[in-house]
């Protein structure tokens, strides 16, 4: 009898062995203290796989969000030229006069030309305000790019981070199956019941339904990050595979300066600034308006020699005339100049908002981040290793009977929740560093 419970102990611990060498590859993989998530390279996916500034650049280059944004600056350009324009000069052409009575009526060519002369410097004024409204274009398409990188990144995130929960689960899966396949023997021994071998194959089942969501989640993920690209293809065959990691350092900043450079580097902080300037331009534009514009006309006629009763030599006259446009409408309502200035007004309430709301988004982002890294700590700091030996022990009671099969179970689902929020902790940790810098203004990230 005592040689049958010895070989049965002995099948047990042959059968949880792999259990142990699973867990102490996790281990493995998230480094020394448990530093890092498992590698979240699909080195054997046959897509092509994407590092981040690869991506990043490629989604720059290709993004049709981005493409819009610089539409609109090709759109200013070209008020720039119209802006540049000079009035047009006209003509005018007078038909001859036919005589039909056949009195001798004599016919009549002329020829004139009006040409409008512009006062007060109205075109460089125009010029100057179609280019303010360029650099606020510029400013906005600065701020696109920056709103382009922090969802490219936030994609980036999301597919690494989707990758490490897989991989995460694949393993607790893995050590399920390690129980089971203990307890089938186990039961085939009569050392435990029937009952134990289906609670640990429930337990084992259920986890196979969270890896398919999870498999699931990973491309959901990588069509994200491919719609970012801005190519059909990049979600169909040549959908990418992200190249990196979520275990990157933690990041020391100072908040002062991180405002300080968000209130001077911000592009919609900028393009506030160019607006409150355009918006001045526009006023000396409205100004000058008010002015008012000379037209020089000059013309010339050529009356044939007239026979009969209209007898007379031929003759040539040129003449010259200068016309003042009085612009009275202009004058008495200034509805271009009271608008141009309440634009300032309120490109100016504008600027404030900006300011503020950058600071405000520093410091919550500053905040955020801070958080992030504690919690990260907390992981860093032991916690992986407390759980793996509460668990060990699990296991090895478990193999000598002085623990139950729940006991055990509990100690894996523990464990492996606390891994599943080590990987979060981890991509909360990238998302906050990238939400930091982008609401500063400074971009320096990498994964």
């Amino acid at each position: 009898m005592m040689r049958m419970k010895w070989g049965i102990t002995a099948a047990v611990l042959v059968g949880l062995a792999p259990f142990s060498a699973v867990r102490a590859a996790a281990q493995t993989e998230a480094g020394e203290g448990q530093n890092s998530t498992p590698q979240n390279k699909s080195e054997q996916d046959p897509r092509p796989h994407i590092r981040f500034e690869d991506y990043l650049n490629e989604a720059m280059r290709f993004n049709l969000d981005l493409a819009v944004e610089r539409a609109n600056i090709a759109i200013s350009h070209a008020g720039v030229t119209t802006a540049s324009q000079r009035p047009d000069w006209s003509a005018d052409f007078g038909f001859p006069v036919v005589d039909l009575s056949g009195q001798g009526n004599p016919t009549t060519y002329s020829i004139g030309l009006d040409a409008p002369i512009e006062l007060g410097g109205k075109r460089g004024h125009r010029i100057r305000a179609a280019k303010a409204d360029l650099n606020t274009a510029n400013s906005d398409y600065d701020e696109a790019v920056r709103q382009l990188q922090v969802a490219a990144a936030g994609a980036f995130i999301d597919a690494l981070s989707a990758r490490a929960i897989l991989v995460s689960k694949q393993k607790s899966m893995g050590e399920l199956e390690r129980i089971v396949s203990v307890n089938v023997e186990r039961h085939r021994v009569g050392e435990i019941g029937e009952i134990e071998l289906v609670q640990s194959r429930v337990e084992r089942d259920q986890f196979e339904a969270d890896v398919i969501s999870a498999e699931a989640d990973v491309l959901s993920a990588d069509l994200a990050m491919g719609q970012q690209l801005g190519k059909p293809e990049r979600v169909e065959e040549k959908l990418p595979v992200p190249d990196g990691t979520l275990d990157i350092p933690v990041r020391t900043f100072d908040a002062a300066q991180l405002i300080a450079t968000a209130l001077e580097r911000r592009p919609d902080v900028v393009s506030k600034q160019r607006a409150l300037k355009a918006a001045e331009t526009r006023i000396e534009l409205a100004n000058v308006n008010l002015i008012p514009d000379m037209t020089v006309s000059g013309s010339y006629s050529h009356l044939a020699a007239g026979t009969g009763g209209f007898a007379q030599p031929a003759d040539n006259t040129l003449s010259a005339s200068l016309s003042v446009n009085l612009p009275f409408s202009r004058w008495k309502n200034r509805g271009e100049l009271e608008g141009a200035r309440a634009t300032r007004t309120q490109a100016e309430i504008q600027l404030k908002a900006a300011h503020l709301q950058a600071e405000t988004e520093v410091r919550r982002a500053y905040a955020q981040y801070g958080a992030a890294v504690k919690r990260l700590e907390v992981y860093r700091g032991g916690l992986l290793k407390d759980a793996d030996r509460v668990l060990e022990a699990r296991l090895y009671a478990y193999q000598r009977g002085g623990a139950t099969l729940l006991e055990v179970i509990d100690a894996q689902r523990t464990s492996a929740d606390i891994y599943l929020s080590y990987a979060q902790a981890l991509a909360d940790h990238a998302r906050a560093l990238v939400t930091l810098e982008q609401t500063a203004a400074i971009w320096d990230v990498s994964f």
